[in-house]
């Protein structure tokens, strides 16, 4: 009896002790809320999103995601891969990103419909890692007179068809150009609905091994031209530059990273791309990625700029692009430099 009692009545005692807790644990938490608004003017905001495709090109987004660098650099991040750059471009256009790695075609073409999207970093040059593939009776680029090709008009794509044309002789109108997505492109191929196909790596590489495709032209042929950049939406940019920096600090962490440890890296690509260690070997030797001191090589000296701005200016000339905009307009070359 006594121990029931006394049971009864240590919970008696916790209930009313919690009864006159609670009050004050409300309003202490509504007070430190309201100095928490108070002081920063707003809720705490989400990670960064930032919009990238399966391209090698992007994968440093991933490995410092992978090895803890954009947390030890005290930023969220939160990655979103898309397959189809279109869906990239109108999850950006509707505020679903926040930032976006694409290749400077796409992002040119990106920023004539986003007037706030703002070039901040240049990730990689690409040497191969883009390419038209044939089927394998077809071995020359004047076999495909008259033969289906699948090319994606949006982006690099679009970039490297015409300049393929121009370097080759081939006609437009020589060819059925046959417009398509990447998976799409793929399954066309394999279907032997298409001769051939412009595409890039990890496709690339995937394709040929699979079918024993012929690659008739790649962007090795085209050096300087093919490049990929990440943008950032300008208002981020401006409210939340601190966080920008950051993240772009962990991204070269991640470049630096891969360079003194290639092994590692490469099991790294080879997993995220699904290829062989010796196959993600070689597209990594495909491609040139860029430290900071290469950036502000590339967009913060007289020769750079120069280069960038005859590249934008290709593009203009191969109808990639209707208009040209200046690097001042287009990129936030002030970011990299604040870095410490």
């Amino acid at each position: 009896m006594l121990g029931g009692n006394g049971k009864g009545v240590r919970v008696a005692r916790w209930r009313s002790s919690f009864k006159q807790s609670l009050p004050r644990v409300v309003i202490t938490g509504a007070l430190a809320l309201a100095l928490f608004s108070g002081s920063c003017g707003r809720p705490s905001p989400g990670p960064i999103r930032i919009g990238y495709s399966p391209f090698p090109g992007h994968g440093f987004l991933n490995l410092a995601e992978h090895k803890g660098f954009f947390r030890e650099e005290g930023v969220a991040v939160e990655l979103r891969e898309f397959s189809a750059f279109p869906a990239a471009v109108q999850a950006y256009e509707a505020h679903r990103l926040d930032a976006l790695a694409s290749s400077l075609s796409g992002f040119l073409q990106l920023a004539q419909r986003v007037k706030t999207a703002k070039g901040v970093a240049v990730l990689a040059y690409s040497e191969g890692a883009e390419g038209l593939i044939a089927q394998p009776e077809i071995r020359t680029i004047h076999q495909l007179r008259g033969k289906r090709v699948g090319v994606s008009l949006w982006g690099v794509g679009s970039y490297l068809w015409a300049r393929l044309r121009e370097r080759t002789g081939l006609r437009e109108e020589e060819v059925t150009v046959v417009s398509l997505s990447t998976q799409d492109g793929q399954q066309a191929f394999l279907r032997r609905e298409i001769e051939a196909w412009l595409t890039f790596e990890p496709w690339l590489t995937l394709t040929v091994r699979r079918t024993g495709a012929n690659i008739l032209f790649s962007s090795r042929e085209l050096p300087g031209e093919i490049a990929d950049v990440l943008s950032i939406q300008e208002s981020l940019l401006r409210e939340r530059r601190e966080e920008c920096r950051r993240l772009l600090r962990a991204y070269f962490r991640a470049v630096e990273y891969g360079r003194t440890h290639p092994e590692e890296t490469a099991r790294f690509f080879a997993e995220r791309s699904r290829v062989s260690i010796e196959e993600a070997k070689a597209m990594l030797a495909e491609i040139r990625f860029l430290d900071r001191g290469e950036n502000l090589r590339a967009l913060d000296t007289p020769a750079g700029r120069a280069a960038l701005e005859q590249l934008i200016e290709r593009h203009r000339r191969v109808n990639v692009i209707r208009e040209v905009e200046s690097i001042a307009q287009l990129f936030d070359v002030a970011l990299i430099r604040e870095l410490p």
